[in-house]
């Protein structure tokens, strides 16, 4: 792809983010009833509405549709909540600061077909650890063709018991994984967007073709 046609999406993309969060906007103004709510109209969610953008995540390798209002954490923060230096790299989260988005890259090499594997070792490893752990489903789903590996539990906190949703892809051969976690006692009202989230992972097509290059 040249670097003007990359340019040119950019800005389209821009324009239809704009337009998107406009339309948000509206919806939520007009209140409008009926109709099944997703990410792309927007969703009410404890009275306030909700409006969803894609972004780019994980070294610009991924992206994925996430509330506007979700911005990164607080450095000192982030350290009072996830305290281990292996804090994940991305910590994304709401203006209440009890909605939240993790991403890290893990090691090792995985593909679609591994990728369900790896999950159950790394949730295994951490109900050893963290008993506290109960799990609710673990499965998987397609996102854009990619295999994404999920899995759904609450945990006790300093916070109070959280609900999580933990996914996990391969981006490259290289294992990704994500977290979207909140209050349990919100998670009625945010569990079908965080599954809506996850399902609209993307793999970026710049870190596809930046691949295909060097080999």
């Amino acid at each position: 792809m040249k670097h003007d046609e990359y340019f040119d999406e950019q800005i389209i993309d821009m324009r239809n983010q704009s337009q998107r969060r406009m339309e948000c906007a509206e919806s939520g103004d007009r209140d409008v009833a009926g109709g099944e709510r997703s990410i792309d109209t927007g969703i009410r969610i404890l009275g306030k509405w909700i409006c969803f953008e894609r972004r780019f995540l994980a070294e610009d390798t991924v992206s994925m549709m996430l509330p506007t209002n979700f911005v990164p954490m607080d450095p000192e923060v982030a350290k009072r909540k996830y305290p281990s230096e292996q804090r994940p790299e991305t910590i994304l989260t709401d203006d209440t600061g009890t909605v939240n988005l993790l991403m890290q890259y893990m090691d090792g090499e995985e593909s679609d077909e591994t990728i369900e594997r790896f999950r159950n070792q790394i949730f295994g490893m951490m109900k050893r650890v963290n008993p506290g752990i109960r799990e609710q489903e673990i499965g998987s789903m397609d996102a854009a063709g990619k295999k994404v590996a999920y899995v759904e539990f609450s945990n006790p906190t300093l916070d109070g018991k959280l609900y999580n949703m933990m996914f996990y892809l391969t981006v490259n051969g290289r294992p990704l994984m994500g977290s979207f976690n909140c209050q349990t006692k919100e998670m009625k009202y945010w569990r079908k967007a965080a599954i809506e989230m996850v399902q609209s992972v993307e793999v970026a097509k710049e870190a596809e073709e930046n691949a295909k290059i060097k080999e």
